[in-house]
């Protein structure tokens, strides 16, 4: 913030757009939002739209100094920014397109701060890479990611019967958020969809689930079949070793027949966001940056899907 001569840093947060406050406080606004003020020095202030009762739960779960609950976070806003800051002053805003227009107009409508710039790059030069706690709560929640979908009983015939078993092992291991993807017959149709209602399950199937824990996100894909192909065994290990190989930069050459393959990472307020991928441009991606890798392969059998975790640089 020195460096690129900025006052103060704003950094909103919502139940969709949790991940950068989380990663810098581990304060998630469950159903609700905030607004977290980086000040170069001191511990930051938390602005929320919750009751007083809720201070003790966030100072006892989170990393901040101050906790204000404000019925308007522009308002709030920019009566902190005004106090703290001496005269006009340089502000940077995470994502600023994206920062809702209720806390946007109070602040450009303020004499006293000077003009908003965005700060995305900046914040994404130090998320990633990982660091070894954060790897390691990934780690755990791969594990309650794997057993859920181990959990899915052999021979279901309704999607109601996956979902169901998926979510009960993962929010009993400790699961903060559970969202789960179907493909429900792979001879139909290979896209992954959320269901809220049931469906039938085809002879083959894929299944996709994102698991939070502790506010670090995983994906893990697979797919099911009453009788599982050779074909499938073989495209697990190339899956695997395509994974091991994804390096600093542009990730290696994906297998020959791959359909589509992606490489996400926590870089801002999104739990995931897609950094590299076959159908868009392939960007950098650091070493050591904790990621969900995806691949879906067209194999002469029919379509095969896999994702899991990775350490880019080798640690899968």
């Amino acid at each position: 913030m020195r460096a690129a001569g900025l006052a103060a840093v704003l950094i909103y947060t919502s139940f969709a757009r949790p991940s950068a406050v989380a990663w810098l406080t581990h304060f998630v606004p469950y159903w609700n939002e905030g607004l977290l003020v980086v000040l170069p020095t001191g511990a930051p202030v938390l602005l929320a739209a919750f009751s007083k009762r809720m201070h003790d739960w966030v100072r006892s779960t989170s990393h901040v100094g101050e906790v204000q609950s404000v019925p308007d976070l522009g308002r709030a806003t920019a009566a902190l920014l005004k106090e703290r800051l001496p005269g006009k002053s340089v502000i940077g805003v995470l994502e600023l397109d994206a920062l809702p227009w209720t806390v946007a107009e109070a602040l450009l409508n303020s004499e006293q701060n000077g003009r908003l710039t965005d700060a995305t790059a900046l914040f994404a030069s130090i998320r990633q890479p990982a660091d070894e706690t954060e790897i390691q709560l990934a780690r755990r929640a791969a594990d309650i990611a794997a057993k859920a979908l181990a959990a899915i009983p052999a021979g279901a015939k309704r999607a109601s019967q996956v979902l169901s078993a998926i979510e009960r092992s993962a929010r009993l291991a400790g699961a903060e958020e559970v969202l789960p993807r179907l493909a429900p017959d792979l001879a139909l149709d290979a896209t992954m969809r959320r269901f809220e209602g049931d469906a039938a399950l085809g002879e083959r199937y894929a299944v996709g689930l994102s698991v939070a824990y502790k506010a670090t996100w995983t994906r893990a894909v697979r797919c099911l079949a009453e009788r599982m192909p050779d074909s499938w065994i073989d495209a697990q290990k190339r899956m695997a070793a395509w994974a091991s190989r994804l390096s600093e930069a542009t990730p290696s050459p994906q297998p020959e027949d791959a359909a589509f393959w992606s490489v996400e990472a926590c870089v801002g307020s999104q739990p995931l966001s897609v950094v590299a991928s076959s159908d868009g441009a392939h960007g950098t991606v650091r070493a050591g940056t904790l990621a969900c890798v995806s691949l879906r392969l067209d194999l002469p059998d029919g379509p095969w899907l896999g994702g899991g975790s990775a350490v880019i640089g080798g640690r899968v």
